[in-house]
């Protein structure tokens, strides 16, 4: 099969690739199909992945130079941006929770089982965690009555890692926590396989996601906002061929060699990734942030007391409209979606 890797006309370095250094909790499938199939290198650009320990670090560093753009849930930059006045800003959204779930250990089979329980989250007052305690208090479990306990332990990698071995390094004992593509899947291969014990979207959606998040005074500099635009363009072509149903075979191939896993995991993997609710799909491959899907974040932040700096009248309706200096900045999306492609054949 044959790939037509876009190649943006206006924008390529006269030589060499350009460096970008990008943070990221999770390799999305996106994010695979561009690694693997050349789209990075077609836009001129030598990207390495850095892992995301946790929340605090991973923005800590995207604040001070450490990582050029991040992916991460857009809760994070909201937090930081209204609750510390932090500057940073989102280019795009990238999907809607694909596979998110409260996973247990396999002999937890429901969620009043989880009654009593610690269960692992990244940092207690997260996007994530916030959203464990809404569909927990579905349930009737509340946070704030003692039904249940939190083990801050880092990120969703991580958190996989220990509920798969059913433990933490120290022995202690692991019960359930918030998982996302690409783990929900990996954990059902398991044997035997971890148990969902609930789907966040049927409680909330649309939900945004993962999104692009940058540190807002670079965008003045203009290297970096063509540097920017290139990695957006990546994506996005990356997103268009993902979305294509003919390009399955070759989109399941690119995400079962990124992640080192078998073609039946990368099935699975690929089914949530193009989901057309929460996967990296939803946005016809334009990654325009889901307002509705934003009111979602953080209204449910906001019910938890999420936002205890925040001034009272404060219009988060305002705040989330779109423009230059503000939370989200359309401007390297919209000029990522217009670069002229050229073709060039390459294989899958």
């Amino acid at each position: 099969m044959k790939l037509f890797a876009l190649l943006p006309a206006l924008i390529l370095p006269a030589s060499g690739l350009d460096d970008i250094d990008y943070g990221a909790f999770t390799q999305t499938a996106t994010y695979s199909v561009a690694s693997q199939l050349g789209f990075f290198a077609a836009n001129g650009l030598n990207v390495t992945y850095l892992q995301v320990p946790n929340s605090t670090y991973g923005y800590s560093q995207l604040l001070s130079g450490g990582y050029d753009i991040l992916t991460g849930t857009i809760d994070n930059a909201v937090n930081l941006r209204f609750n510390a006045n932090k500057t940073l800003t989102v280019l795009g959204q990238l999907d809607g929770g694909p596979d998110l779930v409260i996973a247990s250990v396999p002999n937890i089979t429901s969620v009043q089982q989880l009654r009593g329980k610690a269960l692992m989250v990244d940092n207690a007052a997260s996007g994530y965690a916030y959203v464990l305690r809404k569909v927990l208090s579905l349930y009737g479990l509340r946070l704030e009555n003692g039904d249940y306990s939190f083990q801050v332990v880092g990120s969703t990698n991580i958190r996989y890692q220990y509920l798969a071995n059913g433990s933490l390094p120290d022995g202690t004992a692991v019960y359930a926590t918030i998982l996302t593509y690409p783990f929900t899947a990996e954990g059902h291969a398991l044997n035997p396989p971890l148990t969902v014990l609930a789907r966040i979207s049927d409680f909330i959606n649309p939900f945004a996601s993962s999104a692009f998040t940058i540190s807002e005074p670079t965008l003045s500099d203009n290297n970096s906002r063509v540097l920017y635009t290139r990695f957006v363009a990546s994506f996005m072509q990356a997103s268009r061929f993902l979305a294509e149903p003919s390009n399955a075979n070759c989109s399941i191939q690119a995400i079962a060699r990124q992640l080192n896993i078998t073609t039946a995991v990368a099935q699975a993997e690929y089914a949530a990734a193009t989901d057309s609710s929460t996967g990296e799909t939803i946005s016809n491959s334009t990654f325009a942030v889901n307002r509705q899907g934003l009111l979602n974040v953080i209204d449910v932040r906001d019910q938890f007391s999420g936002f205890a700096s925040v001034s009272q009248g404060f219009s988060f309706a305002d705040a989330i409209v779109v423009g230059y200096g503000k939370l989200i900045d359309d401007s390297v999306r919209l000029a990522a979606m217009n670069i002229t492609p050229r073709a060039t054949a390459n294989t899958c």
